[in-house]
């Protein structure tokens, strides 16, 4: 991967937050952004067109900046605040993470040195497992067990800007866009980790499970998947409604979590179900949005 030299020391590292109608969420992700070991830092949320008190929470914070945004997706959003981010490093964040102290040290530490041009956390741990529809999601919001990984979190501005930042055409996907296009990735940084809340609500699990949904076609399209493997693909799909839930029977007799399996099976239905209206909508209509 591409090395290159930072004018500063301790550059300033931009922190993009796109946030829509995060009221519940964003306070704690900029509270914790607050408390970092690393101290060059500035914090910017665009809003995604938000109808809640968003805004107002930000306004808060009065060392962090707020952009008007539109809702066209995440992507876009960030692709606003990077054209406005004065550091030589950004890192981009979701409004419903929190941070450990050291985040931001520990995930540039690699681009401070010269090492890399971009790195990934190694995981995201779930941050709200007291709820059931969370605990369905897993524990681990992701995982990466090897050493490169398929997005930026964090990046040398001049490489984003020069690559054209994120196509926000690969909707839930957009943060991969620069491995879609040139088949780039991230230094993934060991023993680093953030908390993603999962979506706490079967409205919510049905949301992402059809922008998640939505943005299948299109990597399809990238890899050349033949129109019988997609066909294949959807027609399979549906037995993990029993796949998974009986799966999940096995690790549950372990650890004698039984009561769990037909919340499992609901979640399961209520994913299959928002991932074929995302595919449909995207196929049918182009709509690709959260």
């Amino acid at each position: 991967m591409n090395k290159m030299k930072l004018k500063n020391k301790n550059p300033l590292v931009s922190v993009v937050i796109p946030a829509y109608n995060e009221e519940k969420d964003i306070g704690e992700c900029l509270n914790s952004l607050t408390r970092q070991s690393y101290k060059q830092i500035e914090v910017i949320v665009i809003d995604d067109g938000s109808s809640d008190g968003t805004r107002e929470i930000v306004k808060k914070f009065k060392k962090f900046k707020l952009m008007e945004g539109q809702h066209k997706g995440p992507g876009f959003s960030r692709n606003l605040g990077a054209k406005k981010a004065r550091g030589e490093i950004l890192v981009f964040v979701d409004a419903d993470m929190v941070f450990p102290k050291n985040y931001v040290e520990k995930l540039t530490f690699p681009i401070r040195k010269g090492k890399t041009f971009g790195t990934e956390e190694e995981k995201q741990r779930a941050l709200n497992l007291d709820n059931i529809w969370s605990k369905c999601w897993g524990s681990f919001a992701k995982e990466n067990r090897g050493n490169l990984g398929h997005i930026f979190r964090a990046i040398l501005k001049k490489e984003f800007i020069d690559r054209g930042g994120f196509d926000p055409k690969y909707g839930y996907a957009d943060d991969m866009t620069l491995y879609f296009k040139y088949g780039l990735q991230s230094e993934v940084v060991k023993g680093v980790f953030c908390y993603h809340k999962n979506p706490d609500t079967l409205n919510g699990v049905y949301k992402q499970s059809r922008w998640i949904g939505a943005s299948l076609p299109i990597t399809w399209k990238i890899f050349s998947l033949p129109i019988v493997k997609q066909i294949i693909t959807l027609l399979l799909y549906p037995l993990s409604i029993l796949v998974i839930p009986l799966l999940t029977l096995y690790k549950t007799a372990v650890r004698k979590q039984f009561s769990i399996l037909p919340q499992m099976f609901v979640f399961y239905c209520v994913r299959y179900f928002g991932t074929l209206e995302g595919i449909c909508r995207e196929i049918f209509k182009g709509i690709n949005v959260r």
